[in-house]
């Protein structure tokens, strides 16, 4: 007996890392998820830069998913996070580790070994940046949003850390096709390499299976790369889009499957995603008689491949934990010649091309008179003429870029002038303009090595060839050193814009336009990972470079809050206010509408806007939730001049073909603020009955 508690009690320690232990798995594995889905009303969209483009309800939530890899014997310890938005830009990484420090201490998560990665999703809240870009089509920073999201991913790492167990983990590739298209094929044909491989994107699924020594599995993570973008500029409703869909799809399918833990998470993370697009069928078609029906296509085939190579998976992953950071101020770092292939280079101060303002005229273009693909100096003056119209043309097109400050847009326009070294690139506006800087210049490099697996993170997105080319710099360099699969993670712990090859850059198309830093951004990345390479294969530190400075209270422009919620006085909120007919089948779109609250009041993280309930032996059980694939909370104001502060919360259902026969009902939660105390108070609303006929 004596014995059995002294190996309780050996485990326990080694599983919150304050003993060296001799495990029989290789790994401790943890896996946790977290709600971050924000504010579901008046705030911006992240993605597209339209101002109009403001959030009205949930499609799907978005998400945190953790995973915690530690080594049984030293207790080293690495965090891989891949979250449901738009970017991870620098403030939001800032925020996670000091949580994580207040908790921990200073030494168990740290800027090192934690690497926070985004999906992409164009169609979630935007104003949780701490620099000027991303926030600018949510017309200010929204404190509350970028509260919600760094609370959400610190919960899903604690999460994760109290789940820790003894584990293996598989390492497995496979092919995925008809997914992704190359968007800009012409930048991508004058790369000198091209011939070196069959694809123009990149097709190769690469997923670890986290696994416990009970034989449970835990989750997955996967890289696949190609743009979350299914949903276009007309979506209002928070979505994770193909990706999100796909991880939903994959843990529903889990929960059914023996030997599958209660927790089991489901990362269907970024890669070399730049040029790679999900709408295979054509512009903005991604083959689906809908956008859903195309995000669900696009989903469909990455939860299959993944599907797969899960349930083949056997190449265990043994060996060492290591990883390394570095942060670089990158305006003016010097780049060798033998990265450049033109001699020693300085990295450009950053610019933001015409060819940006153009928007990716396959996924996402803006549409304005003149503006083009493919506007280069060189070009200037035959197929375009800089003006101040031109310039005047494009604020119209994207009025984000009039709220730099209070001074003239046309001010900005004369003041710019080209930066040789960004050669061929036309300057629109420059990185530092009038007071604000639009994209941080502290650069992040990390690298997790996994066994025989380097992580290698970006700060950015990166075009196919720029990832191909830098995951082979660093495959070559840690040759040798037990290295033999290299991926990238993509938008990983700050945002910069995109990297193109030299050759992508020089054709100036939306990708080149948005290369923040100039030509030699790639050859940078290759000799930051080199040298960090080298580092880890001698079991060298790497310098920590500069501290970025914390500018969350430096934040000017705030998104406006929630005044006050209105109702005629003889109406209630979660009043019905458009009730669901009698009856319905398989197929049958069924709605109802309820007087509501608005949902920045709160935004039900852990919770829902709306359920689908069923009634199972006299007792209404939760059947769907605003999370599922079929549910819609669409969120509006009322129009009525009567009644200003008004609103409508509607739940939309499109009842599943395998949905049970029964009875059911649409039930709406929410919350309104007053407006004589300010006080927020809870209400619901549920609608008549109905039965579905299946």
């Amino acid at each position: 007996m004596n014995k059995i508690i002294i190996k309780i009690c050996v485990v326990l320690l080694g599983l919150v890392g304050a003993t060296p232990l001799a495990f029989g798995a290789d790994w401790l594995l943890g896996t946790g998820k977290y709600d971050i889905t924000g504010p579901a009303a008046d705030v911006g969209m992240v993605g597209y830069g339209e101002t109009g483009q403001t959030t009205k309800g949930i499609h799907t939530r978005l998400w945190s998913r953790a995973f915690i890899i530690a080594n049984p014997q030293n207790s080293r310890r690495l965090v891989f996070v891949s979250a449901d938005l738009q970017g991870i830009p620098q403030g939001v990484k800032q925020g996670v580790i000091a949580k994580l420090k207040s908790k921990y201490g200073n030494n168990r998560f740290t800027d090192e070994n934690v690497m926070l990665t985004a999906t992409h999703t164009h169609v979630g809240p935007g104003g949780y940046d701490h620099y000027v870009m991303l926030n600018m089509s949510a017309l200010g920073y929204a404190g509350d949003n970028y509260s919600a999201i760094v609370e959400g991913i610190y919960q899903s790492i604690v999460s994760a850390n109290n789940s820790l167990k003894e584990g293996d983990i598989y390492l497995d590739q496979g092919t995925l096709l008809n997914t992704s298209v190359n968007r800009n094929p012409e930048p991508y044909a004058q790369n000198s390499d091209i011939s070196n491989y069959q694809y123009d994107t990149n097709k190769t699924m690469s997923q670890l299976k986290l696994v416990g020594s009970d034989n449970e599995a835990m989750g997955i993570i996967n890289w696949f790369a190609v743009h979350n973008v299914s949903l276009g500029t007309e979506q209002r409703q928070l979505s994770s889009d193909h990706k999100g869909a796909a991880s939903y799809l994959f843990e529903t399918w889990a929960a059914g499957q023996p030997n599958t833990s209660d927790g089991f998470v489901a990362a269907f993370a970024n890669s070399n995603l730049g040029d790679a697009s999900p709408n295979v069928c054509g512009p903005r078609d991604g083959c689906g008689t809908s956008e859903y029906a195309s995000l669900e296509l696009a989903a469909e085939k990455q939860f299959s491949k993944a599907q797969s190579l899960y349930e083949s998976a056997a190449n265990k992953l043994t060996g060492e934990l290591d990883y390394r950071h570095q942060i670089i101020y990158f305006p003016g770092y010097t780049v060798a010649g033998q990265y450049t292939g033109v001699g020693q280079q300085d990295i450009c101060e950053g610019a933001v091309g015409w060819s940006f303002t153009a928007g990716s005229t396959w996924d996402g273009p803006s549409g304005i008179d003149g503006i083009f693909e493919g506007m280069s100096v060189d070009n200037e003056g035959t197929e375009w003429d800089r003006s101040e119209s031109l310039f005047e043309s494009v604020i119209d097109g994207f009025p984000i870029f009039g709220l730099m400050n209070a001074f003239s847009a046309v001010a900005v326009f004369n003041e710019t002038q080209d930066d040789p070294c960004q050669y061929p690139k036309p300057t629109f506006v420059e990185r530092k303009v009038v007071g604000q800087e639009l994209y941080t210049p502290y650069l992040p490099f990390q690298m997790f090595r996994i066994g025989s697996l380097a992580l290698v993170a970006a700060p950015s997105e990166m075009t196919t060839m720029a990832g191909r080319r830098l995951e082979e710099q660093v495959l070559s360099a840690m040759q040798g050193n037990g290295i033999s699969t290299v991926v990238i993670a993509g938008l990983a712990n700050a945002y910069s814009g995109y990297v193109t090859t030299h050759e992508e850059f020089d054709m100036q198309h939306y990708e080149g336009g948005h290369t923040i830093f100039g030509p030699n951004t790639l050859a940078a990345y290759q000799q930051i990972y080199t040298e960090m390479a080298y580092a880890m294969n001698n079991n060298l530190e790497v310098d920590a470079g500069p501290t970025p400075a914390d500018l969350s209270n430096d934040q000017v422009i705030h998104v406006i809050g929630v005044v006050y919620d209105d109702k005629r006085l003889w109406e209630s909120f979660g009043q019905v206010w458009n009730d669901v007919g009698n009856s319905y089948s398989a197929g049958d779109m069924v709605s109802a509408s309820f007087r509501s609250g608005h949902p920045r009041n709160n935004f039900r993280t852990g919770g829902t806007f709306i359920e689908i309930q069923r009634k199972v032996n006299g007792s209404w059980e939760t059947y769907l939730t605003d999370n599922d694939l079929d549910t819609r909370f669409i969120w509006t104001r009322d129009t009525a001049i009567d009644c200003l502060a008004c609103s409508f919360a509607e739940g939309q259902w499109t009842i599943g073909e395998n949905t049970p026969a029964g009875t059911y009902r649409i039930k709406h939660y929410g919350n309104w603020k007053s407006g004589w105390t300010g006080k927020i108070s809870s209400y619901s609303g549920t609608s008549s009955n109905f039965t579905v006929a299946n």
